[in-house]
């Protein structure tokens, strides 16, 4: 259970890994995620499924190294096996024939939009794709891209590699060109709200992928609480995908800068399980991979 069977550094920090998990492979969906621990001390953290092979019962994760459960994820070699992964969690993306659909994202986010370009085009959506990075260096998936994308545009911050600007600009550009009927958008919050508020201003429905911080990605802790249509929504049971023109952006704005004042992967938690919380729901998370192990 849960061994690595492939990896690739893909970017600079940035690694795909493929470990095999039948029992996800077989069900997630485009938009859906897991949370993975690569070992026993340390806490679970979400990644979205950019691929899954069910036949060799595989799933895919792309690994970017910023915190402790990363680093240590993205060292981790072939034929070594990570202590556990539940999932698939979340709601499945909303897919349905559109016609023109655009999808826009940066960073990591080019992962986690990877796949639902990908369902999309199945559904038979001509496919514009938009992926924006810092750097050529960081820029990621971009071959990927390009076979389930009708047309692909690049953007990078410094202008070293095809367009200088934002992936905004791109968007911009393409909703003034062509006839779309949907926007799909995953990257920083920022960027969302601008790519919900171009698609608004023509009546063009879009959908946003969300990604607070997050503790169980069961719904048992509250903490990726995010305000949409005026109620608080989980973003791992209620989403991550939620109505664009419906996510309070400013909320979910001061949410993610007071998580970013201290990394969530090195927060420090009680370790008495007497205190229950998150020491004891780890723990469980725990006994329930080392059962299916």
């Amino acid at each position: 259970m849960f061994k690595i069977v492939n990896k690739q550094l893909i970017a600079l920090n940035i690694k795909r890994i493929d470990i095999s998990a039948s029992s996800i492979a077989s069900k997630v969906l485009p938009g859906q995620f897991v949370m993975i621990s690569p070992h026993s001390s340390m806490k679970p953290i979400p990644m979205s499924v950019i691929d899954a092979d069910d036949r060799k019962g595989v799933i895919t994760l792309i690994v970017h190294e910023v915190g402790d459960v990363t680093r240590t994820l993205g060292e981790m070699s072939i034929g070594e096996r990570v202590a556990f992964i539940v999932g698939p969690l979340g709601k499945p993306s909303v897919i349905e024939q559109y016609g023109v659909v655009i999808c826009v994202a940066t960073g990591i986010g080019a992962a986690q939009i990877l796949p639902i370009c990908r369902a999309l085009k199945k559904k038979g959506n001509k496919v514009l794709g938009i992926i924006g990075a810092k750097s050529k260096k960081v820029l990621m998936l971009e071959s990927q891209m390009r076979v389930v994308c009708d047309e692909l545009f690049i953007t990078t911050n410094d202008g070293s590699y095809e367009r200088k600007g934002l992936a905004t600009q791109n968007l911009n550009d393409l909703l003034g060109k062509y006839k779309v009927n949907a926007v799909y958008a995953i990257g920083s919050v920022e960027m969302m709200q601008a790519a919900s508020h171009m698609s608004q201003m023509r009546n063009i429905p879009v959908w946003v992928t969300v990604n607070p911080y997050m503790i169980s990605g069961m719904g048992l802790c509250g903490s990726c609480r995010v305000r949409v249509d005026g109620d608080f929504k989980l973003a791992c049971v209620d989403g991550p995908q939620f109505n664009g023109d419906k996510i309070d952006f400013e909320d979910l704005a001061r949410r993610d800068q007071a998580h970013k004042e201290q990394s969530w992967e090195k927060q420090i938690y009680p370790s008495n399980p007497k205190s229950g919380g998150l020491a004891t729901l780890v723990k469980s998370f725990l006994g329930l991979a080392k059962k299916k192990m």
